[in-house]
């Protein structure tokens, strides 16, 4: 029962440690970014508020994959069979899903903010449209 836990704990863990170094850079380039850029005053608030959000996600992704990780072994418990190898394969791709979506989100973030801290633009500039000159008639 706890096999099953434990081996998706460990495939998602690598995905929870890239987690944390998003949040981390994200968290850190955000700080420089609102002190020097922006010249906005420190708020220890917002630092902790962000990072309880970042701890809240961790622990729910976590509870998620325990929680579909048992699932088979519940279901069994209340005699509902259910082919075991398709709640794993569901329980690492649902959590990978959910932490590669929350990855990807601060990572675009935390790029935004550097391109900005650099002066650059995160997007290449669209041309202007070419406005033909009216003809006189």
């Amino acid at each position: 029962m706890f096999d099953v836990l434990l081996q998706n704990l460990q495939l998602i863990g690598i995905l929870i440690l890239t987690y944390l170094g998003s949040l981390g850079v994200n968290t850190l380039l955000g700080i420089y970014y609102n002190l020097k850029t922006v010249k906005e005053a420190f708020s220890k608030q917002k630092l902790l508020s962000g990072l309880a959000r970042g701890g809240i996600i961790l622990a729910g992704g976590v509870v998620i994959t325990a929680i579909i990780s048992l699932l088979p072994v519940i279901l069994k418990g209340f005699g509902i069979s259910a082919e075991n190898q398709l709640f794993e394969n569901v329980s690492v791709v649902a959590m990978a899903g959910v932490l590669v979506s929350t990855i990807v989100r601060y990572l675009k973030d935390a790029l935004q903010k550097f391109y900005a801290i650099l002066g650059s633009h995160t997007e290449p500039e669209e041309p202007e449209p070419e406005v033909e000159p009216e003809k006189a008639e």
